[in-house]
């Protein structure tokens, strides 16, 4: 689906977003554990953009059909955290999920 910037701005500039995010994390997963804080912020900002989506759907900002795309990013995230290589254990803790 191609979204013209002049008929949904924000929708057009989310794309664009998520597009550049997905091009960084299909070159990170060729050595995720040396990518771990661009996997981890995926999985926050997922979880955060989730958040908000709900917040906003049950104040009745946004139609509440939006609430697909809360579970999309959700479901996304968890992936991730289950996908996500474990830590080596001479690492330092970062802010990932085990």
């Amino acid at each position: 689906m191609i979204v013209a910037p002049k008929q949904d701005p924000a929708r057009a500039m989310m794309l664009s977003l998520y597009v550049t995010l997905g091009i960084f994390l299909l070159l990170a997963a060729r050595k995720p554990s040396a990518n771990r804080s661009l996997i981890a912020f995926t999985v926050w900002s997922s979880f955060a953009h989730a958040a908000l989506m709900a917040v906003q759907a049950f104040r009745d900002f946004i139609p509440r059909r939006e609430l697909a795309g809360l579970a999309f990013f959700v479901v996304i995230a968890v992936a991730v955290i289950v996908l996500a290589p474990a830590k080596k254990s001479g690492e330092r803790a970062s802010a990932a999920v085990a």
